[in-house]
């Protein structure tokens, strides 16, 4: 219970900070429009419901388009952003509409304003949640060769610590898996396991399942996590690069994996 509490005030506390924020400030003419209260509600539902929007986008962008864009770090949130705008500006005209302020007359300049406040959100969030990905991609350095007779408890310790990492993660399925472990797809806070026997929706966080599976594989895109023994080929398609899987799934490879990925062994 306490760490669905702490992901539900990770993932809603940003989008109710920017909301109180803007209104307060009431950008957009907001501050003469609408008394304080009415405009704190407008804007916390405003940004709160297109926050999600462009989470969904940009999650599925960042998935489907990451590997055949140039400069993602900057062209997946714009994209996301302009995806985003078109649902969003009807969302505020329909805010604008119930909360009294009115419809809009020019539905062009509205969809300026709206791009523009999802791509000054878009472009700090995904640059902070990819640096996390980085970090939490990046593998533990080696003890030095010189003391491996003291690294022996260690080695020791390392080993049972991934015994309790498996068998924690066993616990997060309703069943003991069916059949051989594949692969991990990361959707929103959930995991979708997939195995050779089918697959199972479990809530748990990829960073989380990374650790404790960090023996049986390698996570090799934001959204996925392969299974050393699933991988049966690599294959590319332009520059893309995808591990074909013991059931014949593709899976990507992001470009910020690759490295690791070729110095195990895998591409």
């Amino acid at each position: 219970m306490r760490e669905r509490l702490a992901r539900l005030s990770l993932r809603l506390g940003p989008p109710i900070g920017v909301g109180l924020v803007l209104g307060i400030i009431g950008p957009f003419g907001t501050f003469d429009l609408l008394p304080a209260v009415p405009r704190l509600a407008y804007w916390l539902a405003v940004i709160s419901v297109n926050w999600l929007l462009a989470d969904v986008v940009l999650r599925r962008l960042d998935e489907v388009a990451d590997e055949r864009l140039p400069m993602p770090w900057l062209t997946v949130p714009l994209m996301g952003a302009c995806f985003a705008a078109v649902p969003a500006t009807g969302v505020v005209a329909l805010a604008n509409g119930i909360s009294g302020i009115g419809w809009p007359d020019e539905v062009v300049v509205l969809f300026g304003r709206v791009l523009l406040l999802l791509a000054a959100i878009s472009l700090p969030v995904y640059t902070w949640e990819d640096m996390q990905e980085r970090i939490a991609a990046m593998p533990e350095s080696a003890p030095p060769e010189s003391a491996s007779s003291v690294a022996q408890p260690e080695e020791m310790e390392a080993r049972q610590a991934r015994t309790v990492g498996q068998s924690l993660f066993a616990a997060r399925l309703s069943a003991p898996l069916g059949g051989q472990l594949l692969c991990l797809e990361m959707q929103d806070h959930y995991l979708k396991v997939h195995h050779s026997a089918g697959s199972e929706m479990i809530l748990c966080r990829m960073e989380d399942a990374v650790r404790e599976l960090s023996s049986l594989g390698h996570r090799v895109h934001r959204s996925w996590w392969v299974a050393a023994d699933a991988v049966d080929g690599v294959e590319r398609d332009g520059q893309r690069i995808l591990l074909r899987l013991a059931d014949d799934r593709r899976v990507p490879v992001g470009r910020s994996y690759r490295r690791d990925l070729k110095a195990a062994g895998w591409l």
